[in-house]
């Protein structure tokens, strides 16, 4: 009995290791650093932003994105993310936030005061990892 549960477990783990390495073979993950920028004071609208958070309370589509794009804040800011100039959710202080797209042109972050801005151009041929940071 001992002799078949080993066989077994040894089976089991040679599984799970074909599997995960065949699923990390699929998936490529491109991590960009990005610096912030000090954030220009603009009179009137950002040019980046095209449709800001909403203030109301709607109810929008479930969406399932092709792409997977993941917000890594390393700052101790507020940060709102913006996808091709849509509100696409906040991050805490040093926390982390996920986006899935089908596709995208630009990522645009600014800090809630309006400090510090981030901005890359991509496309969704790689899921992307952005670490922001100061």
């Amino acid at each position: 009995m001992a002799k078949l549960i080993s066989m077994f477990l040894v089976a089991f783990v040679a599984i799970q290791l074909c599997c995960r390495q065949t699923a990390t073979a699929q998936v490529k993950v491109e991590v960009k650093e990005l610096k912030a920028a000090k954030a220009e004071k603009t009179r009137g609208e950002n040019p980046n932003i095209k449709i800001a958070a909403p203030t109301t309370d709607t109810v929008t589509e479930k969406q399932k994105g092709d792409c997977c794009i993941k917000f890594d804040n390393w700052t101790g800011y507020y940060i709102d993310v913006y996808v091709d100039g849509c509100f696409q959710g906040a991050i805490g202080p040093w926390g982390s936030s996920w986006v899935y797209h089908y596709s995208f042109s630009t990522i645009y972050c600014i800090t809630r005061g309006g400090t510090y801005e981030w901005a890359h151009s991509g496309t969704c041929e790689e899921n992307f990892v952005y670490k922001l940071s100061i």
